[in-house]
């Protein structure tokens, strides 16, 4: 996501709601780059489902020393290997399926670049192991999309019980209802609640 669209999207996001926009006043978010090596961004994404950043962060790098963030090596670690790098045998069998569709066709998710965000969202949760939240965090941080909102986030939970004083988590629909007004700068507003929070996942 380019600095044009963040710019744009503040000052949209500012006149939307102002009570966000006391937030995005204070804080300075950087450009997005694509990225282009899906199974990396894939493989991170699955290694921070339900873990903190710190761990999330810990364990990818430990993973990249291993396999360099390459498809054929990630697919021959014994399963001694992926538990020291921190991954639980779960994770490790997604990761190690993923890797499978690389190793078979480099190419296999080129295409998703040039599908719209449900699309998207529809082709990698079709994956052992990937869920909407993945899908939803790789078209943030993989493709730049503007628009995109996860409901099921906890740091966005978080930052919006916080930001509105809210007592306690409204039900997702509300959630969905609430981010509506930031249409269609989404993605922008969910950068900036989960910086307030120093959380943010790229």
């Amino acid at each position: 996501m380019t600095e044009e669209t963040i710019r744009a999207g503040e000052a949209a996001l500012i006149k939307a709601d102002p009570v966000l926009g006391e937030i995005i006043a204070k804080q300075k978010l950087a450009p997005l780059e694509p990225r282009s090596d899906y199974f990396a961004s894939l493989v991170r994404s699955i290694i921070s489902q339900q873990v903190s950043v710190a761990a999330a962060r810990a364990i990818a790098g430990r993973f990249e020393e291993q396999t360099h963030m390459k498809p054929d090596k990630a697919a021959a670690l014994s399963d001694e290997e992926m538990r020291a790098v921190g991954l639980s045998k779960q994770k490790a069998g997604y990761i190690r399926d993923l890797a499978g569709h690389f190793v078979k066709d480099p190419a296999v998710y080129n295409h998703l670049e040039k599908l719209s965000d449900d699309e998207v969202i529809a082709d990698l949760t079709a994956i052992k192991g990937i869920g909407v939240w993945t899908a939803q965090m790789f078209l943030i941080s993989t493709l730049g999309r503007a628009d995109i909102f996860a409901p099921d986030d906890a740091g966005l939970q978080r930052a919006m019980m916080k930001l509105y004083a809210w007592d306690e988590l409204p039900h997702k629909k509300e959630l969905i209802v609430a981010s509506e007004k930031w249409q269609p700068y989404r993605t922008v507003a969910c950068l900036h609640l989960w910086h307030s929070l120093d959380n943010n996942p790229n």
